[in-house]
């Protein structure tokens, strides 16, 4: 298998299709994960996601990156696919790469809140121990991952994000990112307009 399989397996594992929320209009859903799955491929497509090993381009406590302006996920190593941190990176960078896909501008803190919540809720689906979790993520983030996943499991659908769980994800990340916004345009040009 390429690298770029073993994202697409990864998008379309039960863990990853269960994750559905709405963050006032920010969606991240399985369906997304699903559609974004079929932007990574081994040959040429005009809406593809280019995957690459670029240890030097990650950022020093990540084990990949998403790069909106060339459509690309950057790795550390070739074996990110292979350890429960670089899948939670992968979860939280693919989340980054679903915006992109929607087309939907969005602020910076509000994204990055929406995939620090995604790679938690994929963590919690693995059924990693909430202190591994917590090595990894915010324990607030892991605790409103957790409330919308618990939402999820009951109700079922895509879950709505509340205005507090918002406001407390955005201030956690503050001190990392920078107030801006992200001008998402699609994959390719694609733009998926599916929930």
């Amino acid at each position: 298998m390429s690298i770029d399989t073993d994202i697409q397996a990864l998008l379309r594992s039960p863990e990853v299709q269960e994750i559905n929320f709405d963050m006032r209009g920010l969606l991240v859903t399985g369906r997304g994960f699903t559609e974004l799955a079929t932007c990574f491929s081994d040959t040429p497509i005009s809406h593809r996601i280019r995957v690459t090993v670029r240890p030097e381009l990650v950022p020093i406590r990540g084990h990949a990156a998403f790069r909106g302006s060339t459509d690309t996920i950057l790795l550390r190593s070739p074996d990110v696919i292979h350890t429960v941190p670089g899948r939670k990176s992968l979860v939280h960078e693919c989340t980054h790469a679903q915006v992109e896909l929607r087309g939907r501008g969005t602020s910076v803190r509000s994204e990055e809140s929406a995939a620090f919540i995604a790679s938690s809720w994929y963590l919690l689906a693995c059924g990693v121990s909430d202190s591994e979790i917590d090595s990894l993520i915010n324990p607030d983030i892991r605790t409103i991952a957790a409330d919308l996943r618990t939402q999820a499991q009951t109700g079922g659908g895509i879950i709505s994000v509340s205005a507090e769980q918002i406001n407390l994800a955005r201030r956690i990340i503050a001190g990392d990112y920078s107030m801006g916004y992200s001008d998402n345009d699609g994959v390719g040009g694609r733009i998926y307009r599916g929930s």
